[in-house]
């Protein structure tokens, strides 16, 4: 992941976890509407998906060679947002967090 990616994911995580705290029964519905109003189109949202009381999914943020991926789990006061990484080029799919 290089600078700007890593830069950039801190107000990423930040944002979307503040909008997705008060959030009462977070379905993947509600969750995809606050991503959406936050200006995160569908074609970005991957794999959402109710697991228990959260919804998860992963928001794909590459951008000009960068490789910056999101993977979020919303559950009221326990939602957590963090960065994961995203191969650079071709098809979406999440790998693992990298701190």
């Amino acid at each position: 992941m290089n600078a700007r990616d890593w830069c950039a994911s801190a107000l990423h995580e930040e944002r979307i976890a503040q909008a997705l705290w008060d959030l009462a029964e977070p379905t993947p519905t509600k969750v995809r509407a606050i991503l959406n109003d936050l200006g995160y189109v569908d074609e970005r949202i991957h794999d959402l998906k109710q697991s228990g009381a959260a919804t998860r999914f992963f928001l794909d943020l590459r951008d000009k060679g960068g490789r910056l991926c999101l993977e979020g789990s919303a559950a009221g006061e326990q939602t957590v947002v963090d960065k994961c990484v995203a191969p650079a080029t071709g098809p979406f799919t999440a790998g693992g967090r990298k701190q």
